[in-house]
């Protein structure tokens, strides 16, 4: 076999959907508050050995050669899936609908399926996804070797699990080596571009998965968000609002904790994660306009060390001098100011953030009859952040502190109000905020030195 490389059929058995159905420049997607989530295993496992793999060649040269397989329309395959209700694995049998360039889409047997719908999910993943997917967050060979992805369109059992809220799981990958083949699922009963976008969000995963299957939750699902808006303009914006209301949820968690969430608490680590990554791709990768720093993403994935600790090492690759915590107190930053318009690094270019994060609390300094104010005792989880606003004459002379030594910012917003932002950074606990408003007494808080001033442009502060 030595002399060639690559045994690959390509059976092309359905029309391209129409010109535009997938493509990435259409209008921003906006599915409502049905908000699903990932139905990913808590704790994926990582690739370990088998003893019968799905073969490859070896040539001369000892090097792997893909084979892909003689898979026809009508074929039959089992698949292993998950039951989200129990936990438990089953297995289902699916036919071949449709094989691709770098895909294979098998519907579970005794489902309709509408071809032009299996032929709309190949083209976006052939020629949008894939592409896409793999230029910003590198390429891996998977399990199997095999150049093409098993897309598997099935009825998920997610029904019991989520009957009082309006969350659902519209898919899923396995990390695993149950089924030893490279493969995402799909809740068939989604509609076409909410299908797509799952898609897009689970293929980051195989991908990352693959290059690291060490990475914490907290920057793969980020990830996969901003994989749905690089493909499908979709902005999220169900997840963005879940944490706006919740701006007190942390962004750095343990993979335990995220998976023990509530389902509201659940929805605000997607909001927050999805923002960390598009933060990260705007000011510092493929967005920020900076020829050398396309590849920021897909370094950040490759990078073997986990969270925060990937985060700091490439930003320094890239010749940053900012550290995870120097970035993190500009996101607490534009998570406030996009909603009044502020650009990068001070808000987002991509999307819209429609509503400030809820406030901690709010006061009229003028109406009081003390000099100062103190907040009620709040308690704020590590890499947490919150707001609160402050009605006085002049926000510029508004000044702050608080009794634990939490880093605190002072911005104004479009109403003229001035905002402290306060986080305990990787501390924790509980702190009171007191405030005041002195004449000429124009105080500076406790902004992280070496940091350009947080004060957003005058602009802003006109509204």
């Amino acid at each position: 076999m030595s002399g060639w490389r690559y045994a690959v059929v390509i059976v092309c058995i359905l029309a391209l959907c129409p010109a535009g159905a997938a493509s990435g420049s259409v209008q921003a997607l906006d599915l409502g508050t049905n908000v699903w989530v990932d139905g990913a295993p808590l704790t994926p496992p990582i690739h370990e050995d088998r003893e019968d793999p799905f073969p490859y060649a070896v040539n001369a040269s000892s090097e792997g050669v893909w084979v892909a397989y003689n898979h026809t329309p009508g074929d039959r395959k089992a698949f292993i899936c998950r039951d989200s209700v129990t936990g438990e694995d089953y297995i289902i049998n699916a036919t071949c609908a449709a094989i691709g360039e770098h895909c294979y889409v098998f519907v579970e047997e005794g489902l309709p399926f509408a071809r032009m719908g299996v032929a709309d999910l190949m083209d976006a993943f052939d020629h949008v996804i894939h592409p896409v997917v793999t230029t910003t967050f590198g390429s891996g060979i998977g399990i199997d070797r095999d150049p093409r992805v098993y897309i598997v369109l099935l009825d998920i059992r997610d029904d019991s699990r989520y009957n009082s809220t309006s969350a659902s799981i519209a898919g899923y990958f396995d990390g695993s080596t149950k089924n030893n083949i490279d493969l995402v699922f799909l809740d068939i009963d989604r509609r076409g571009a909410e299908m797509r976008s799952t898609l897009a969000h689970e293929y980051q995963h195989l991908i990352h998965h693959s290059l690291d299957a060490h990475e914490r939750k907290w920057i793969d699902e980020g990830c996969s968000g901003y994989a749905e808006l690089l493909c499908f303009d979709n902005q999220n914006q169900a997840k963005v609002r879940a944490y706006n209301r919740l701006p007190e949820t942390p962004l750095v968690v343990t993979d335990n904790q995220w998976d023990s969430s509530d389902d509201e608490m659940t929805r605000a680590h997607y909001g927050a994660s999805f923002l960390w990554i598009l933060y990260l791709a705007e000011n510092y990768g493929d967005r920020s306009g900076h020829p050398d720093h396309g590849s920021f993403l897909k370094d950040l994935v490759a990078n073997e060390l986990p969270g925060m600790q990937g985060v700091t090492t490439t930003l320094a690759q890239h010749g940053f001098e900012e550290s995870f915590e120097d970035v993190f107190k500009r996101w607490t930053i534009a998570n406030y100011l996009d909603m009044d318009g502020a650009d990068p690094p001070f808000g987002y270019a991509s999307i819209n953030i429609t509503r400030h994060p809820q406030r901690a609390g709010w006061v009229d300094l003028p109406a009081q009859n003390e000099l100062s104010y103190s907040f009620p005792r709040k308690e704020l989880p590590p890499w947490s952040a919150a707001y609160y606003e402050v009605e006085a004459r002049d926000p510029d002379l508004v000044s702050y502190s608080n009794d634990r030594g939490f880093w605190m910012e002072k911005v104004v917003n479009r109403a003229g109000e001035a905002v402290i932002v306060v986080s305990p950074l990787e501390g924790r606990g509980a702190f009171v905020l007191t405030v005041s408003e002195v004449t000429g007494n124009r105080s500076a808080g406790t902004a992280a030195s070496g940091l350009p001033s947080l004060t957003p442009p005058a602009t802003l502060v006109a509204g």
